[in-house]
């Protein structure tokens, strides 16, 4: 009875340990409290029409890409360095989910706004929108960039970068991992 009670205590010992560890590396991995990321919500009601797109690239990610790719051009190591997810969303839009798909967009843009988030471009038609927000830490360095598009003939767009950002490296980024809408940020635009 004494054996077996010490072996359940070994077990329950190691499991905790095993518990314990499994949580402190989730942690440590995880962006979700990074100020530049950004909780899009749900997107499965759009997931099942015919033009889905998603690209999620995290730190570890990244760092072999940024790897592998310096043999082709030497510059991606920089554009790389500090981040810690590139990710995209983009769906086709049809007269189906249009209005759902517009309004995602602009629950998302006055959550930004609300969490102080700085719009650097906006751009709105009849039947088009495009927001790029930033998110800047407490040196003025920016630590999160969003792009939300949306074409009610064509196609929308989520896009959320954490980590330190170049803005004049956008566009080499986008091109490098073919995530659409990024070469339309240019550093040089001001707030509208």
């Amino acid at each position: 009875m004494k054996s077996y009670y010490i072996g359940h205590k070994i077990k329950l010992t190691l499991l905790t340990v095993f518990v314990t560890a499994i949580n402190i590396f989730a942690q440590s991995g995880d962006v979700a409290g990074e100020p530049g990321y950004v909780d899009f919500g749900d997107f499965s009601a759009f997931e099942n029409s015919t033009g889905v797109t998603e690209v999620i690239l995290d730190q570890d990610l990244l760092s072999i890409l940024a790897e592998i790719s310096t043999d082709e051009d030497p510059n991606i190591m920089s554009i790389l360095n500090g981040l810690k997810l590139v990710k995209a969303n983009i769906y086709k839009v049809n007269k189906e989910n249009s209005e759902a798909v517009n309004e995602k967009i602009q629950k998302i843009d006055s959550k930004l706004s609300a969490d102080n988030w700085k719009r650097i471009v906006k751009t709105k038609d009849d039947t088009e929108t495009a927001n790029v927000y930033i998110k800047q830490n407490q040196s003025n360095r920016i630590v999160g960039l969003v792009v939300t598009t949306f074409d009610s003939e064509g196609e929308a767009a989520f896009v959320n970068i954490v980590g330190e950002i170049d803005l004049k490296n956008l566009g080499k980024l986008g091109n490098k991992f073919n995530i659409p809408h990024l070469n339309d940020v240019n550093h040089d635009d001001n707030e509208n």
